[in-house]
């Protein structure tokens, strides 16, 4: 009887060291899992951060590039033939609040829409005519600091000088409303969340608030001078206007809150501007992410301290079906543990992958613009040469028109592709002949073939039937597929396009002898912005926006597209789309 009572005693013992074992565990485990998710909270938001700085930034440059190559192009037009392009572009491009002409004497003579140009005020006799000087006087593109707007708002001011020649012919002035930006690119940001999302200028200036405080404008440093009620933001302001880029935390004291929280901010650059796009978050936003994981992890700890305590009082007469029963359990819920925490590391790898690859795309746009603005640049300054003779002259005409071509199809490739992404592009569906949009596909490529010696060879079976589409866009499609095989299929190699007809479709392939694409990129190679090589692609040029624009299209048309490759053996393009309801042509 006494061994007895000695076992229960050893029993209960032994009980209750396993269960403050495995509370000691859970609670270290707890803490470890809290510090990891509250990394990649601060990382998701430094992300989100970046993401929005690269498009203000973006967005901003695409419509002064737009503004330039009209001065530029445009420069020994008369005037009204210069300011007829204003229409076209305020409503073929999203973002310009107005666009206006400053004769050389300061005064505004058009503007569009004509109900917000002030026409006939005087920059000079309102003493406002720095920015205009500061661009007439340094030829280049001057960007003023965001200012009150007569109507109302921030807003943005463009001054791009128009010169024939050594002849000044006044400033075309752009103007974006912060409000436009904004609205694009921060508040949606927050949606459905908790937190706000505010910018400021390099001098403290807030030019957006989402947190309702009515700041757009001010200054953030004089007001927390004045009434320091946040403990770190200020630290956090000075970083911001440094162009820095982190995460940090300060205290907030306020009529409806008194928390930690978390701020990350990165840096918008935008010529000679540089604001900062901060997020500011609860610290508390850290609990929801991770409650369900303290959830499993409370049931954990609850199930094993329940099967300790359980298996304790039936241990004397099953003592090792206990013990089974808790191996079992441990290595489930141990099982569980390992597998959110590879789910979290695989969550990590996929942000940084996503940063690597918006980094690489900044890069190759910066490259795109970049070389055709040097090659025109070189060429202008040998056509200014007094001494360049007319083959010389020519030569380098030439080269400009090509490069600006090339800059204009980089702008068409974005516009394109902000088309797909928001829905606005338009199809003019009709009967489409496969045969004639193919061969005004390959007249377009003939001449990039043939310097490479590369063979275009076409199966067409009569009679095929047309498809229900829009012409134009089908021949962007297949001349878009036939350009990147002629860019990654070497010399003397061979492209062949063939179409045959499915039951209630007609199949196309583009198939090539290039360099074929590695099987765990097939997947990627229609996303945006992604390039499978990049030290090949800049090799052969190209923004990596083409595949994306074919993919857009032809799922606009109701179609599939997708592609088949083995490295070294080529790469084939194929996309479906529907017949046209009266069947083949005939």
């Amino acid at each position: 009887m006494r061994i007895k009572r000695d076992n229960r005693v050893v029993i209960l013992v032994i009980c209750i060291i396993l269960i403050c074992t495995v509370a000691s565990l859970g609670f270290k485990t707890h803490g470890e899992v809290e510090e990891i998710v509250q990394e990649q909270f601060s990382e998701q938001q430094l992300l989100l951060a970046r993401q929005a700085a690269l498009g203000i930034a973006s967005f901003a440059e695409e419509r002064v590039t737009i503004i330039e190559i009209l001065a530029r192009d445009r420069s020994g037009d008369e005037i009204t033939n210069l300011t007829r392009c204003f229409k076209t572009i305020y409503e073929k491009t999203s973002g310009f609040y107005s666009i206006e002409f400053i004769d050389r004497n300061g005064v505004v003579v058009y503007g569009y829409p004509e109900y917000r140009a002030p026409v006939g005020y005087d920059l000079y006799a309102e003493n406002r005519s720095s920015a205009f000087d500061s661009a007439r006087d340094s030829r280049k593109t001057n960007i003023s600091r965001p200012t009150l707007l007569f109507e109302g708002g921030l807003g943005s001011f463009i001054w791009v000088p128009v010169y024939e020649g050594e002849n000044f012919r006044g400033v075309i002035l752009a103007i974006i409303r912060m409000s436009t930006i904004t609205d694009r690119f921060l508040t949606p940001i927050m949606q459905n969340r908790t937190g706000y999302v505010y910018m400021i200028d390099n001098k403290g200036k807030s030019l957006f608030e989402g947190a309702g405080k009515k700041a757009i404008g001010k200054n953030y440093i004089k007001m927390l001078n004045k009434n320091s009620t946040s403990d770190g933001w200020l630290e956090i302001l000075n970083e911001q206007m440094n162009g820095s880029e982190g995460t940090a935390v300060y205290h907030e004291e306020g009529e409806k809150s008194n928390l930690d929280q978390i701020v990350a901010f990165a840096p918008v650059r935008w010529r000679n501007q540089l604001w900062s796009v901060a997020i500011s978050v609860p610290a508390s936003e850290v609990d929801h992410l991770i409650r369900s994981v303290y959830a499993r992890q409370m049931i954990f700890l609850g199930t094993v301290i329940a099967i300790i305590l359980g298996g304790s009082l039936g241990l004397i007469m099953m003592f090792s079906r206990w013990n089974k029963t808790l191996e079992a359990e441990v290595k489930s819920k141990t099982a569980d543990m390992i597998r959110m925490n590879k789910e979290l590391v695989l969550t990590n790898e996929r942000l940084k992958e996503l940063d690597k690859l918006k980094s690489d795309f900044v890069s190759m746009v910066s490259h795109e613009l970049k070389t055709p603005l040097a090659a025109m640049r070189t060429s202008a300054q040998v056509l200014n040469m007094r001494d360049a003779g007319e083959k010389t002259k020519r030569e380098m005409l030439d080269i400009i028109l090509r490069n600006i071509d090339r800059q204009t199809n980089l702008v068409n490739d974005l516009l394109d592709l902000s088309r797909i992404e928001s829905g606005r592009m338009e199809l003019k569906i009709g009967s489409v002949p496969l045969d004639s949009v193919i061969a005004d596909s390959i007249e377009s490529v003939k001449q990039a073939a043939m310097e490479k010696g590369i063979k275009l060879d076409v199966d067409l079976p009569e009679g095929i039937s047309p498809v229900k589409g829009d012409r134009e866009k089908l021949t962007q499609v297949i001349t878009n597929l036939l350009t990147n095989a002629i860019k990654f299929t070497p010399r003397s190699g061979e492209i062949s396009i063939k179409a045959h007809d499915l039951d209630g479709q007609v199949e196309v392939k583009v198939r090539d002898t290039g360099i074929g694409i590695a099987p765990e990129d097939l997947d990627m190679v229609f996303e945006k912005f992604y390039q499978v090589d990049s030290t090949s692609t800049r090799e052969a040029g190209g923004t990596g926006l083409g595949l994306a624009i074919c993919k857009g299209i032809i799922e606009a048309h109701n179609g599939r597209i997708w592609a088949e490759s083995e490295l070294g053996k080529g790469s084939t393009f194929i996309f479906w789309l529907p017949k046209w309801a009266g069947g083949k042509n005939g």
